[in-house]
């Protein structure tokens, strides 16, 4: 009886917490203020892989507007950084591609923070068409099939299968980019963590 206890007590505190502990992030906090990408940057090209985070895949893409074509310049703080609590990355005539395939499972809910200063923004969900929008605010909430975008003041959540998201902009920055996976998934890796605990303890001296 005393051992049910530990393990629902641990289960718990586990499933309580699951969320910030199995969820995936990326943010720009350890790369050195100034670092950028694009043209501006050797090597750099369309589809290039430049930062991984929690096994989050950071590209850099094309950005479109019309018929104009741009891949300028992503960098690390730069001008926006005074908008955020943390370090953002700009967007400058580029966009993001943000790949969640290697993260280990299933991602069903995805946030990020952004400001938005001006021009077109592109965005697209799952590798789907790119939407050349005038304001973030006009992301549709049917974005892609089967996931819904909820535009709040600065933020976007993603909500269904996602396995990418894309954005771009002239003038605007993203930051704090969190993929969450399915709750049932959230139990299976809490229930993970209780037979751990509980293997750790009986093997204890």
């Amino acid at each position: 009886m005393k051992s049910n206890s530990w393990g629902c007590k641990a289960f718990v505190c586990l499933a309580m917490s699951s969320a910030p502990l199995f969820a995936a992030q990326i943010d720009f906090e350890t790369v050195p203020l100034g670092t950028s990408y694009g043209s501006n940057t050797v090597g750099d090209f369309p589809g290039r892989i430049v930062l991984s985070q929690d096994s989050i895949d950071l590209s850099v893409e094309d950005f479109f507007e019309g018929t104009f074509v741009g891949f300028d310049r992503a960098e690390i703080g730069g001008i926006y950084g005074e908008f955020f609590a943390t370090t953002p990355l700009g967007l400058d005539n580029i966009s993001a591609r943000f790949d969640f395939s290697r993260v280990g499972f299933s991602v069903t809910e995805v946030t990020l923070e952004y400001q938005e200063f001006g021009g077109v923004t592109n965005f697209a969900v799952n590798d789907g068409p790119i939407l050349e929008l005038l304001d973030i605010t006009d992301i549709p909430l049917d974005v892609a099939p089967g996931v819904q975008a909820i535009v709040g003041h600065n933020t976007i959540t993603l909500l269904g299968d996602i396995h990418s998201f894309q954005i771009g902009g002239q003038e605007l920055a993203v930051d704090t980019i969190v993929a969450v996976p399915e709750p049932t998934t959230l139990v299976l890796l809490a229930l993970g963590g209780v037979a751990f605990l509980r293997r750790k303890k009986a093997t204890a001296p």
